[in-house]
């Protein structure tokens, strides 16, 4: 009996080395494999062994930071339609990875299908990342801008795309400074959102709104020639409702003048429209001047809407070209801003940098 336990336990002990040894192999593969990648110093060599390690090693625990690195080569040599194959791939085999890493590698997936100009696709990717941090702000602004640059031609899908639109950009201006972003940076990325917010209150004709954006946007981009012509515009519409109600309301005046009745409660309302007729008309001719000195496709409509104004406020179109001229003038004293940073949101393997811009 003793022989034939001793035996037994032999038999045991012969098998779990047999299946130990293999798995130890495996692992000091792996680890020199890992190891290989960290020593590598040409990307492309780097990529060409992230990828034989991620189908050599499947259950990797060096997983999910290999994905990323490698997604972020993709997208550092702007490989787009590699960078979403990783983001499909990684959404089908990681998907207990932290929220950190999908929040990250979602991100870049989603830029590589804007860039590739697949919507549903891109969408698919910011919906992943959003699941995993839902204050993302580059997501949420990138979305936000592309569905109000690119709305749908029927009626009901624009204005469900630019209802979107909108939840993305107010979620962005709610959401927390990144940690990583520079006071700078992140002032410049406010700005913008003001700008994406004016955009789409401008195609919902929500002029009040859309002209309260977009002076906020203009404070810090002045020299956007589109949006002072989109900024006169909506003030337009205000000021000719403002003229209506005016018009209404003196109408309404006079006919009791002429009834012998006392209309000085009329005084103080015609003032106040009076004067904010003025403001209005004088914002307008201000932006559509700057708009036309700017040049672009709205320089005539710009020019259409201004000298009537110019010449109301004037009487006479006498001195318009010189007014032009100073508000030429005026914006081409302006610092130029420093353009938004747009680079992978790793630097390669180990490395550090910011995230996907617009």
């Amino acid at each position: 009996m003793h022989s034939r336990n001793l035996i037994s336990f032999g038999l045991a002990t012969v098998l779990s080395v047999a299946i130990v040894i293999p798995a130890f192999a495996q692992t000091a593969a792996e680890t020199k494999d890992y190891q290989s990648i960290q020593d590598e110093r040409d990307q492309k060599k780097q990529k060409d062994l992230l990828i034989s390690f991620l189908k050599n090693y499947p259950t990797s625990s060096h997983r999910p930071k290999v994905d990323l690195d490698l997604i972020t080569l993709y997208y550092g040599d702007s490989d787009w339609a590699n960078v979403v194959k990783r983001g499909d791939a990684f959404a089908m085999e990681q998907a207990a990875a932290d929220a950190k890493t999908k929040s990250l590698l979602f991100t870049l997936a989603m830029e590589g299908a804007r860039r590739m100009n697949n919507l549903p696709k891109m969408t698919e990717f910011a919906d992943k990342a959003l699941a995993a941090n839902p204050n993302n702000v580059p997501v949420l602004s990138t979305m936000a801008r592309t569905l109000a640059d690119n709305p749908p031609n029927d009626a009901a899908a624009k204005t469900a795309a630019l209802d979107k639109a909108l939840g993305y950009a107010q979620s962005a201006q709610k959401a927390a400074k990144p940690e990583t972003t520079s006071d700078e940076e992140w002032k410049g990325s406010q700005a913008r959102l003001h700008g994406t917010l004016g955009l789409i209150y401008y195609t919902k004709s929500q002029w009040h709104e859309a002209g309260n954006e977009l002076a906020e946007y203009l404070k810090t981009n002045p020299k956007d020639g589109l949006n002072q012509y989109r900024y006169g515009v909506a003030m337009y519409t205000q000021l000719q409702q403002t003229l209506t109600n005016l018009q209404a309301l003196n109408t309404e005046a006079r006919a009791l003048q002429a009834k012998g009745e006392n209309t000085n409660a009329y005084i103080p309302r015609l003032t106040q429209y009076q004067e904010t007729f003025e403001s209005q008309r004088d914002i307008v001719i201000d932006a559509m001047a700057k708009a036309f000195a700017i040049g672009g496709s709205w320089s005539k409509q710009a020019k259409e809407i201004l000298d009537p104004l110019f010449k109301s406020k004037n009487s006479t179109l006498d001195g318009v070209d010189a007014f032009i001229n100073s508000k030429k003038a005026e914006l081409d004293a302006l610092t130029p801003l420093p353009a938004p940073t747009v680079a992978p949101a790793r630097g390669g393997p180990g490395g550090a940098g910011a995230g996907p811009g617009r």
